[in-house]
Parts: C-alpha cells; structure tokens; sequence
C-alpha cells in the first residue's frame, strides 16, 4: 500500500513542474599565449580552461560571449600574458553543403570532359 502511495505523489510532483527549453550559451575560445608555464593555473578564475600546452606556451580559455571584451583587457594586464587571440570560428560558414554541390559539377564537367575526348 505504500508504494501505491509514493507512485501518486510522485506522478502529482512530477506534473506539477514546468520543464524549461535548455538555453546553450554562447562560448568564444580564447587563445592566450604566456611567458611561462607557472601563471596558466590563474587562467581558470576567468573562464573554463579547455587545454593547455607546457611546449608552445599557450592556453584555450572559453568564455561567454557577453563578457570576450572584459576578459581579454583583464588578461592582458597579467604579468605573464605574451598576447591574446579570439577564435573566430564563429565568422566562418559553417554551411559545407553548397561547397560540396560546386565540387561535385566541377568533376562531373571534368568527367564529361575526359569522356567526351575518348
């Protein structure tokens, strides 16, 4: 009888709750070049460190989109930043359909090409 119970409180809760849409927020990667290897472990208090390499000096920081600007001044005032570079993946298209349709007429015209000259 008590499980009874639990299910219809249970199925009562679980209709009471409003789903909310999940909402992805805009990250933009920050390359941040450094003169050691020692200040990297500060690069996390401004946003989530994704890599970082001991050999080539330089860190991936993603960052919210709303604060690049803020973020890239506060960086470059450390000590140990070289230089900061923003990805811009985010300019590039990203739409590789109509690349592939222009490849595929310019090989079917050479194909045509070669066969016609047999």
């Amino acid at each position: 009888m008590d499980a009874i119970i639990d299910k219809e409180i249970l199925t009562k809760k679980s209709e009471d709750k409003t789903v909310r849409p999940l909402e992805m927020q805009g990250r933009i990667a920050l390359f941040v070049y450094c003169n050691s290897y020692k200040g990297n472990r500060q690069l996390s208090h401004y946003g989530d460190l994704g890599y970082t390499s001991r050999k080539a000096h330089y860190s991936l920081l993603y960052v919210n989109e709303e604060d690049v600007s803020e973020t890239i001044k506060k960086l470059k005032a450390l000590k140990f930043v070289k230089r900061v570079r923003p990805s811009h993946l985010k300019d590039l298209n990203q739409n590789f359909s109509e690349a592939f349709a222009e490849t595929n007429e310019v090989i079917k015209g050479q194909l045509e090409a070669a066969l016609g000259k047999l």
